[in-house]
Order: C-alpha cells, then structure tokens, then sequence
C-alpha cells in the first residue's frame, strides 16, 4: 500500500520499499540534492531521514542514486545502503534500469516514433544550459513516441531515456523544434508562437503561464538485483499536468 510524508510543505509518495530501496513520486520545486554543503535549499535527500534509514557516507547524497531536474516531477530510485546504490549505479551505468518520462511540449513530430541521437554538452556562455552537439559532449539517446495531439500544434510524448544525461529530454526535445510547456531554459520564441496562432484565448494563457516543465517521470522498470523480481512502477501525471491535459482538450 502506497504511503505518503510532508517534508517542508512537500507531499513526498512512498510507491515502492523493500529492505534495500525505496520508489519516491518526487513533486516539481524540490531539488534532489545539495549543490553542495553551504546550500540552504530544501531538498528530497533531506527529508529521507525523515522516513528511512540510511547508511551511506557520500555527504550530501546519502540514498542519492540519480536525480530529476527541480522543476521535474514523477519518479525517484532511493538506495539504503552503500552496497545497494553501488548495485544501482551499475545498473544505470549498464542501461538496465527502463524510464519512461510524459512531457507536453509545443510543435508536432512529423512521425510516430523516432529515436533522438545527439551528443549533449555544456553551452559556452551559459554553463548551467546544454545543447546538442556532433563531436563534443557525452552520446545521448532518447526514444520518443507521440502518444496524443491537441489542437494540431501542442502533443503529449513518451519520453524514454536510454542514457541518462543532465536536461536529456529537454535538450533532445528542443532540438527537434519540440520545446517543452513552461521550460524557461529551452525556448524556441518563433516557433512556439506560431504554435499558438490556432488556440483559443483562454488556452494561449493557460500555455504561456504553466510555471514550470511539463515533464514528468512516469515509469520505471528493472529486475531487483537481490530479489529478482521484476519491478515495474508506474505513477500518474501530477494535478497541474493533469488540469494542463484537460484545458487542451
């Protein structure tokens, strides 16, 4: 049974936890962890010892595994012990942990399905943004799939991370002339507002005001490197999502 605490005003879920992790649904405006140990910003990795216990010496990370942007909402592997998130590590590292992510962005893919394979690396000038590059950077792969379109100009996407790089799916998305709603690091202005030409008023201002990415970690899927077991969690779109779906239709 799924379960639920409040850290600073945040409403953490409990989706999955064994003896050696735990599943956390992650809301948007937390960051996962410290930049670093003179940062006064409300984290997720603070609020573990609130919950669980945890017995790892990387400062500032203890149970960190992998993160999710601020502003990003949904899924969130937490490890209880330095053994376990060495295990996880690996499997991240090795491509055998499946995320699936569900962002609405602006702009329509010409196909169904297509796989994005873009080097990601640092922009020069503003070193906390990232662009896709031909030689430079880290490989980065995202497949991505049009599940729905509103208005023939806004879509909802899967999102699946094949590698893990920092703002992967919004960088990849960019890219394709696909910026995701309410993203104010990655914007295209021409293009996205020619998207809005055919939408209603009312829609135009729920669009331009979303406060935050729509992108949402949705899925995960691995086998339990001590069970075995085959775990799959799947959580839903949060409310702003939700209410961001329902005024598109």
């Amino acid at each position: 049974m799924n379960s639920s605490y409040i850290y600073h005003g945040f409403e953490i879920s409990i989706l999955y936890e064994d003896s050696h992790i735990a599943i956390l649904n992650k809301p948007s405006g937390l960051i996962t962890h410290k930049k670093n140990i003179h940062d006064s910003e409300v984290s997720l990795q603070d609020s573990l010892s609130q919950k669980f216990e945890i017995i790892d010496d990387e400062v500032g990370k203890e149970g960190i595994v992998h993160r999710l942007d601020k502003d990003t909402s949904g899924l969130i592997i937490i490890t209880k012990n330095k053994t376990i998130k060495q295990i996880f590590q690996d499997l991240f590292k090795n491509r055998l942990i499946t995320k699936h992510y569900l962002a609405i962005s602006y702009g329509v893919l010409n196909q169904s399905y297509i796989e994005v394979s873009k080097n990601i690396t640092r922009q020069k000038h503003q070193r906390t943004k990232f662009k896709t590059a031909q030689f430079e950077g880290k490989e980065a792969l995202t497949k991505i799939t049009n599940l729905k379109t509103y208005h023939g100009s806004i879509s909802l996407l899967d999102c699946e991370i094949i590698t893990g790089r920092t703002h992967q799916i919004r960088v990849h998305l960019t890219s394709l002339g696909l910026p995701i709603i309410g993203d104010k690091s990655y914007i295209l202005d021409k293009e996205q507002k020619f998207r809005l030409n055919n939408l209603k008023k009312d829609v135009v201002d729920t669009l331009n005001s979303f406060p935050r990415q729509a992108l949402h970690s949705y899925h995960v899927e691995f086998e339990h490197p001590i069970s075995k077991k085959s775990i799959k969690i799947t959580c839903d779109l949060p409310d702003d999502m939700k209410d961001l779906q329902a005024k598109l239709k």
